[in-house]
């Protein structure tokens, strides 16, 4: 059973060692804990518990993306097992290598479509301007013309917005895959609270 230590806004992250990366621990009673239960794959291809991984996102909000990190799991000494220690980093490694390729193809994807919307409210302006200036003054013209200047204005203003703003939630979360990519991954063995780490 994967045992987490709970964090708040107001407490305080230890630092690990003599660097400043901030550290991010975790109580584990066995090293499976760090993965799905339910994923049958090997560790190195097994997604993360799900409550593990909702604490990482945790931290990540609570830590400004200024810090570096650092990631200790701690285990009951008999469990302590290099093997399976080197499993454990390489599946976590390819977890986020993972998650930080998706949010690489969901900004792709959202280029994609805000060039398309950029497109079809450019087209949507050109026939409004010629409907105005090549037709004759009627109400059903002047409606269309309108009506399609209107809908060539919303298209371009949903471009924008899909890529100056909805792009930037995938864009820090490319940081934040890239800020765990980067974290040491270390194991020790299970301590007290007011130990410091060995």
């Amino acid at each position: 059973m994967l045992k987490k230590k709970r964090t708040k806004m107001t407490q305080v992250y230890r630092k690990h060692e003599n660097t400043d990366r901030i550290l991010i621990e975790v109580a584990l009673d066995r090293y499976e804990d760090i993965f799905n239960e339910w994923d049958p794959a090997p560790f190195k291809r097994r997604d993360i518990d799900p409550d593990l991984r909702s604490f990482f996102e945790e931290c990540s909000r609570e830590i400004s993306l200024r810090h570096p990190l650092a990631i200790a799991f701690f285990l009951p000494k008999a469990e302590l097992d290099y093997e399976k220690q080197e499993k454990c980093v390489e599946g976590l490694r390819n977890f986020f290598i993972f998650n930080r390729h998706l949010a690489e193809k969901r900004i792709r994807l959202s280029r994609k479509s805000a060039l398309r919307y950029f497109l079809i409210g450019i087209i949507f302006l050109v026939i409004a301007t010629v409907f105005e200036n090549f037709f004759e003054k009627s109400v059903l013209s002047g409606v269309l013309g309108q009506g399609l200047f209107i809908g060539g204005w919303v298209f371009i203003w949903e471009a924008f917005s899909i890529a100056i703003f909805k792009n930037k939630t995938a864009q820090y979360r490319i940081k934040e895959w890239d800020r765990f990519l980067d974290a040491p991954v270390i194991f020790k063995k299970e301590r007290k609270p007011d130990q410091t780490l060995e």
